[in-house]
């Protein structure tokens, strides 16, 4: 009975110093982890602005090169042998186009999925530099000669 006694007074005694002992491993075991996360944390963040970096300068590259297209497409543009003169809507997806080819012109209608030839034309239609401005200044011409010839008459 006495062994028991010294056993379990020894047991009681040692417990708290065990516990401790296993807080304090944990305790320094804790602040590792924490010194660990505080060095590693800049190079995480370093490598994450690498690789937004990254990203931004293989976006900048796309925009880059569609630009390039954009501007290479517009100088062979100038050298195509198919010219469109006109275009004008007739419905919500149908369109009538005039285009010239090899100096003769050609009148197509032009739906969802398919191309018509609508008519060609034996004439070429001309242009001879009528713009938006003179056949604004004509129609306002006709206008007031109308309103003047009204005028006159009452």
């Amino acid at each position: 009975m006495l062994k028991h006694s010294i056993f379990s007074m020894l047991v009681t005694s040692l417990l708290p110093l065990m516990y401790a002992s296993s807080l304090a491993a944990q305790e320094a075991e804790t602040a590792k982890l924490a010194n660990a996360l505080v060095t590693t944390s800049p190079s995480l963040s370093g490598s994450v602005w690498q690789m937004a970096l990254g990203l931004l300068f293989v976006l900048a590259v796309i925009f880059l090169l569609t630009w390039l297209m954009r501007r290479v497409s517009g100088i062979q543009g100038s050298r195509q042998h198919i010219k469109v003169l006109s275009a004008i809507n007739v419905g919500t997806r149908e369109r009538a186009v005039l285009i010239e080819v090899a100096g003769e012109q050609l009148l197509l209608g032009v739906a969802a999925g398919q191309v018509n030839l609508l008519h060609k034309l034996k004439d070429p239609v001309t242009d001879d530099g009528a713009d938006f401005s003179s056949s604004l200044q004509l129609a306002a011409a006709k206008l007031i000669k109308k309103t003047t010839s009204a005028n006159l008459h009452k």
